[in-house]
């Protein structure tokens, strides 16, 4: 018959459609019922051939320009690729919830996927940040068929990490949870945000914006590390977690440089797998972990800083989906950039053996010093008022845009007198710090209740001073982040400060520059100075916070000082991220 296309043809436009558009929209049925969206790429010219599977799960949109790219990136290299919509969001069924359900639904997903016909029943994950957690979520359910994971800045370390650092409200949460109040994400752009992130309490701001009405309440009631943040963490889940894990995270991020490094280091000392863990940390923010670039902040850090994260993310899953010679055999298993010196460090492992050296805080003759001698005598303590209407904030608006990124170099803090900028004298010789700072603080307060915000700072001959690492304390949080214990007013009590992990040199005629204050916003929630639910405070109250020193209440910051620069195993090549 005239027109009739011959198989050849036919395949040919089936190609053709395919390239045009190579998703299929689906569903993925889960054990209650509910239905949750997906997209579907498969390899062509054959779609039907069993081939390895990669899935992301996300709540922001499984057509987001992140999936439809990296979709069509495994599917054009023999892999399917599913991204699907996290139970409520997107197109998927059911009530959203956030952290709440993605484990159950991740084991099903990962599943369901393993017993198509167009699956070989191997699968790995994907995901960056809520895609990170979910992995995570996933895993703790362990469905056989989970062969390893690809976790980028990662959440899950819950209060101590997101969404209360140790106590302190993490603001953040104000975009994060009206950005996800509704099944697609909306707009942050279009409010005042200036207005709004200055009205206390937290409640009513959040009550305006009109909040996810299940996410919200969860983050509102569970203040505290209570049941609810217990039940979603995994610390006596990982020693039965057998899942090879390509861990990735980022100096600079904010959200979850804490969570990243809880699941590295949890796989690695209970894992009953911990040599199929890698670790990947560079300078990067949150969502440079997935797509690193070779600046951030104000600083550049060279060409090398920005591994092509597509092609070592698939040398990953060709040698554990796939089981062929990729060369990741030969991936050092730690691998870190060196920010100071600017390059790829690759150590046996992350903690190193490292002395932990002391720097005290003094305050002597009108000056404010770091020293490596301990005070031998009394010493006056350093005492500054924290107003809650006139908190430290970044400098610049306070629209998402303006204050997610800020820039490295923090020299404003040194112009506050809510600031207290503790200084050593300029370096003789590169320090290496690796590892995890922690200050052991002894303060007052005239209040029962305050906060502390603590950075570690990089002042160079220049002028700048760029943040290297940071940590906040909630007063009433000091024994227990499960519960209240205030403050006796003017009474010395020691507080214990956990700074982020950090890799940095501080290079010879730098100073190492200690800040202390008490609010960080807008990142963070002020503190009103009271006892009760952060979210709820109001009324504030100015606090007078007193630092002291000397015998008996040394203020120290405890670093984790590795002396000799050039004793270690061996340098990673920039190249070997590359294909």
């Amino acid at each position: 018959m005239a027109g009739k296309l011959t198989p050849r043809e036919i395949r040919q436009a089936m190609v053709a459609l395919e390239q045009a558009d190579p998703r299929h929209e689906i569903e993925v049925p889960m054990r209650d019922g509910c239905m949750l969206a997906a997209d579907l790429y498969l390899p062509f010219p054959d779609p039907g051939r069993p081939v390895p599977a990669v899935v992301f799960g996300t709540p922001y949109d499984k057509r987001g320009v992140g999936a439809v790219a990296e979709g069509r990136f495994y599917q054009a290299r023999d892999y399917a690729y599913i991204s699907y919509d996290t139970r409520g969001r997107g197109k998927s069924e059911g009530e959203w919830r956030a952290h709440v359900n993605d484990g159950l639904d991740g084991h099903d997903v990962v599943e369901w996927v393993a017993a198509q016909p167009w699956c070989s029943g191997r699968v790995g994950t994907t995901g960056l940040s809520y895609g990170g957690w979910n992995q995570w979520a996933t895993a703790r359910e362990r469905p056989p068929h989970l062969t390893c994971m690809a976790s980028f800045a990662a959440a899950g370390r819950w209060m101590e990490e997101i969404p209360y650092t140790f106590g302190v409200f993490q603001l953040y949460f104000a975009y994060w949870v009206y950005g996800t109040r509704r099944r697609i994400q909306n707009s942050r752009s279009a409010l005042d945000w200036e207005t709004l992130l200055m009205q206390l309490p937290v409640t009513e701001m959040m009550d305006s914006l009109g909040a996810a009405p299940g996410t919200w309440p969860d983050m509102r009631d569970h203040d505290s590390l209570d049941e609810f943040w217990r039940g979603l963490r995994l610390d006596e889940d990982y020693a039965r977690l057998d899942v090879p894990c390509l861990h990735v995270a980022g100096w600079h991020d904010r959200e979850d440089l804490l969570g990243a490094f809880h699941h590295y280091e949890s796989m690695m000392a209970r894992s009953p797998r911990p040599q199929d863990q890698w670790l990947i940390v560079g300078p990067w923010p949150h969502v440079g972990t997935r797509y690193p670039q070779a600046s951030y902040g104000g600083v550049a850090y060279g060409a090398d800083a920005a591994l092509d994260m597509d092609h070592l993310q698939l040398r990953f899953f060709e040698h554990f989906l796939k089981g062929i010679d990729s060369g990741w055999a030969s991936e050092p298993k730690v691998r870190l950039f060196e920010t100071g010196t600017n390059r790829w460090r690759s150590p046996a492992t992350w903690a190193e053996p490292s002395a932990r050296t002391p720097l005290y805080l003094r305050f002597q003759g009108g000056q404010t010093t770091l020293e490596r001698e301990r005070p031998a005598g009394a010493e006056v303590p350093r005492a500054y008022r924290y107003d809650p209407n006139d908190p430290v904030r970044v400098p610049g608006g306070l629209s998402y845009e303006e204050f997610y990124e800020p820039s490295l170099d923090e020299s404003y803090l040194a112009d506050r007198a809510d600031v207290i900028c503790y200084s050593s004298a300029p370096l003789e010789a590169p320090l290496l710090v690796s590892g995890w700072p922690r200050l052991e603080l002894f303060a007052s307060s005239d209040c029962e209740d305050t906060e502390w915000h603590v950075k570690l700072e990089d002042l160079g001959p220049d002028g700048r001073m760029l943040r290297v690492a940071a940590g906040c304390l909630r007063a009433v949080c000091r024994e227990s982040l499960s519960y209240q214990v205030p403050l006796v007013r003017g009474q010395v009590t020691r507080f214990e400060v956990e700074l982020n992990p950090v890799r940095h040199v501080f290079l010879p005629g730098h100073r190492l520059v200690l800040a202390v204050t008490s609010s960080d916003f807008p990142w963070f929630a002020r503190n009103c100075n009271r006892v009760g639910r952060a979210v709820d405070q109001s009324n504030p109250l100015i606090a007078l916070n007193s630092i002291f020193h000397g015998t008996g209440h040394a203020s120290c910051l405890w670093l984790p000082v590795i002396e000799a620069l050039d004793a270690e195993p061996g340098e990673a090549s920039a190249a070997s991220g590359t294909q």
